[in-house]
């Protein structure tokens, strides 16, 4: 049976990244798992790549920058190494949408050459290859974001993204985009271009949204340091599926200029910048060099706020005091998060830091609030999109596709929204500012642990709760996910007896399956209050210290 139009594009896009992988990098099928099989792909890549290139890909970055500068290592034997396991990363679990290997490699060897010449360094990131999700613009790439009625045009100098032009003047090389859901706003990372991205711990896992190709990379360490975007979790939610750091930063103090997006109700403040890396300390380095650079100017946007290291001596002159959310009074979360959340409360508690417990205002009706927002105008860009090409709603859109109402909100009614968020948020902070009467040290709490999702992992297509992610966004707050471990099957039992808060709650209970997710990674995150992303990764650093993590599952 002929293919329609849509499928002829979508599979012309899926056959030029293949191309432009080098033959030699190909995997034979036959060795490839398929999609549904619940095996690990997470060490495969090693098995094809030389022992320089498992040495490099798999040295901590910031070691890997050090090297490349002292001319240990050169910036094309690096580049090269990236491609090479960015290329098996793709081929085992479909995360790549633009491969620009060559460009990458030659703008290495310009590095490299500038540097036996002058002897000096582009930026601080010089040769640093760096992965970004698809939905920001890369000069020579289609940005293509889940749409298949968006390929075609071809990104220019002028229309590139300006934190893809900010890495450039670091010195740091773009070598691949990652895939994304269609509509970038889902949990679940499958589009009609690219087809679904797999988690690299189990085929039968989801690898999260909206940037699960970027967060399975990453994972597989195809790349060192990737860039997303954030506005219900869509980087933290990748991040904890695929034992990864990442940084969601408040509104303005990194640009959004240049980013795609399909227009939406939702306030612009809410959309944000992320970063994510399986290195926390190049995490802080490029949060250190980014945060309130001067670059970044031309966006309307933009806070003029460089990085406040004072903020971070603060907590080193005074012990900071934390809070533990273990739930929100709505949904339960699952076993292994419980478990990870309580192990790291009694760690810090045996350093002698504070923990109190978090009571803030119920999460669920403002994430439920803030999600009628986004679709207040019925989504009409999103469907325009989709209807655009021909191609069909992918299956996690189709009941909202096919059944939800297209009739926009009236004004009054879209305002009356947006004023009950506002009085929310108002709470939320008078409630912050309370908590200094139980604290020790009589200020407020310095950082909530928390939940990222309810769902320790999940399977493909069965993540529904948002409200431990979302609310972070509904606040415009600043939250940091790092790893905190693996889920074991008999450390982290399904309970006996479970007494649901909520008919959701029950489904999340029932969803759980600690043989099924044996081995998957369990993540969390650390909120601060808006524009404290200095101190909220101070506070990760802290936490990581007072923790035995073991980045390897038992």
């Amino acid at each position: 049976m002929p293919l329609v139009a849509w499928e002829n594009r979508a599979a012309a896009k899926r056959a030029t990244v293949l191309k432009a992988i080098p033959s030699r990098w190909h995997v034979p099928p036959d060795q490839i798992p398929l999609e549904h099989d619940n095996s690990a792909v997470i060490d495969l890549p090693a098995k094809y790549l030389s022992a320089d290139e498992i040495t490099i890909t798999e040295t901590p970055p910031m070691d890997t920058l050090a090297h490349m500068h002292a001319g240990i290592w050169s910036c094309e034997d690096v580049v090269r190494a990236y491609c090479h396991r960015a290329a098996l990363c793709h081929q085992f679990v479909n995360c790549l949408t633009e491969v620009l290997f060559e460009e990458a490699v030659h703008t290495a060897r310009e590095l490299d050459q500038y540097r036996r010449e002058t002897g000096g360094l582009k930026g601080p990131l010089h040769g640093l290859p760096v992965s970004f999700m698809d939905r920001f613009r890369v000069a020579g790439t289609e940005t293509a974001a889940g749409f298949i009625s968006w390929l075609g045009p071809r990104e220019t100098d002028v229309t590139e993204s300006l934190i893809v032009r900010h890495m450039r003047a670091l010195g740091a090389i773009p070598f691949c985009k990652t895939n994304v859901p269609q509509s970038m706003m889902l949990a679940e990372t499958a589009n009609n271009i690219h087809g679904r991205t797999s988690n690299p711990y189990s085929g039968l896992l989801s690898s999260g949204g909206a940037a699960g190709g970027e967060g399975a990379l990453l994972a597989m360490k195809g790349s060192p340091f990737g860039w997303a975007t954030e506005f219900a979790g869509s980087a933290r939610i990748p991040a904890v599926f695929g034992s990864l750091f990442s940084l969601k930063v408040s509104s303005g103090r990194l640009p959004t200029l240049g980013v795609a997006s399909s227009e939406t109700s939702l306030p612009s403040r809410n959309s944000t910048i992320a970063t994510m890396s399986w290195d926390f300390n190049l995490l802080q380095y490029v949060a250190k060099l980014s945060l309130g650079s001067t670059a970044f100017e031309e966006d309307p946007t933009w806070i003029d706020m460089p990085w406040r290291e004072a903020k971070v001596r603060e907590l080193t002159l005074r012990r900071p005091t934390f809070a533990v959310l273990e739930c929100d009074g709505h949904i339960q979360p699952q076993p292994p998060i419980r478990r990870a959340l309580r192990s790291i409360v009694e760690c810090l508690r045996r350093a002698n830091y504070q923990v109190i417990e978090w009571k803030p205002p119920s999460h669920a009706a403002p994430v439920e609030t803030y999600f009628k927002i986004i679709g207040a105008d019925g989504a009409q860009a999103t469907r325009q999109h989709i209807k655009a090409s021909g191609e069909p709603p992918v299956p996690l859109l189709r009941d909202w596709y096919f059944h939800q109402p297209t009739q926009p909100l009236s004004l009054s009614e879209y305002l009356a929204l947006m004023k009950s968020l506002e009085t929310y948020q108002s709470g939320y902070q008078r409630y912050w500012k309370s908590t200094g009467q139980s604290t020790a040290s009589r200020l407020p709490v310095d950082g909530v642990i928390m939940p990222v999702c309810a769902d320790a992992a999940c399977c493909k297509n069965k993540m529904t709760y948002y409200g431990y992610s979302a609310i972070v966004n509904v606040l415009d707050f600043v939250a940091v996910s790092f790893p905190a471990g693996f889920i074991d099957r008999y450390l982290d039992p399904k309970p006996d007896v479970f007494v649901p808060l909520s008919r959701d709650d029950e489904s999340v209970n029932d969803a759980y399956d600690n043989f099924a997710f044996h081995g998957a990674p369990v993540g969390l995150q650390l909120m601060t209050r808006r524009t404290e992303e200095e101190k909220a990764l101070k506070l990760v650093e802290i936490i990581l210290q007072t923790q035995a993590y073991s980045p390897m599952p038992s």
